[in-house]
């Protein structure tokens, strides 16, 4: 048995949670005339906060639809380090791999406990020739994904570790924001440790300490106990080494898939960050 079927339960969840919120499968089933998902899903999962949901060197035999939770695309080197990939927030489409029997080449672990929408392979081929808004739904997601891999390869190769870091942090800040939006924009539960930090902009857990009090110490942002803080979002801009006129787009784009009342705010705070 594979590890994330061990460290998997599956239970019933009403897909109807995924609302229109979020970015995947799911809202692009609710978004067309016939509930997909619930047409061609075999079950869904509920995944631990620590366990894997895809393992690596493990078939990719599912397509997965986060729906509640955060998780890790990590890999692992031969001694043992991780190196997270990215951060799947709900929404994000996991396990979609070309050709059949495709083995994963990295791994996803559930970061905090997450709700996955699983569809078998076999079934989202029909899926697809049913609802080609699905198709072309997933193929903005890639293309976003790969925009933020460019991006993180950009600042592991390029930045020094308090603009990684800055950036890690304006990332998740701006791609929460845009699917939970709420009255203090500022301020957010961010699920990660400073391991997770380090393990993502490549630096030591000393040094992520390091640059995280001097970025608190400059009234830029504070970081205590999974709750981020933003202080001033013009500075952040700045210690992340980004042009704020790309963050406009950006956002909106992001903000573009998630209604009304998520545009306005993520609208807002793209507008606040790009008048630096």
């Amino acid at each position: 048995m594979s590890t994330s079927a061990k460290n998997s339960v599956s239970t019933p969840v009403d897909c109807a949670k995924c609302r229109a919120r979020v970015d995947g499968l799911c809202a692009a089933s609710h978004l067309s005339a016939a509930p997909v998902v619930a047409r061609y899903k075999s079950r869904d999962r509920h995944v631990k906060a620590g366990q894997d949901v895809i393992g690596i060197g493990e078939p990719c035999d599912a397509i997965y639809n986060l729906v509640e939770g955060w998780v890790v695309l990590y890999n692992l080197l031969a001694d043992g380090r991780q190196q997270i990939l990215h951060f799947g927030l709900p929404g994000a489409v996991l396990g979609f791999e070309p050709g059949g029997g495709a083995l994963a080449t990295f791994g996803v672990k559930a970061l905090t406990d997450v709700v996955l929408c699983v569809v078998p392979r076999e079934n989202f081929g029909r899926a697809l020739r049913s609802h080609p808004d699905i198709g072309m739904r997933l193929a903005w997601l890639m293309s976003r994904d790969r925009s933020l891999s460019f991006s993180h390869l950009t600042s592991i190769g390029r930045h020094g570790a308090r603009e990684r870091i800055a950036h890690l942090l304006l990332e998740l800040f701006i791609r929460c924001r845009a699917q939970w939006p709420g009255h203090r924009i500022e301020e957010m539960h961010l699920p990660l440790t400073q391991e997770h930090i380090g393990d993502a902009t490549g630096l030591t857990g000393v040094h992520v300490n390091r640059v995280l009090g001097g970025l608190k110490r400059n009234s830029i942002v504070e970081f205590h106990y999974r709750r981020l803080r933003i202080l001033d979002p013009d500075k952040l801009v700045d210690a992340a080494g980004i042009d704020p006129h790309l963050l406009l787009p950006w956002t909106q784009r992001l903000a573009s898939e998630q209604g009304a009342r998520g545009n306005a705010s993520a609208a807002a705070m793209a507008h606040r960050l790009a008048a630096a």
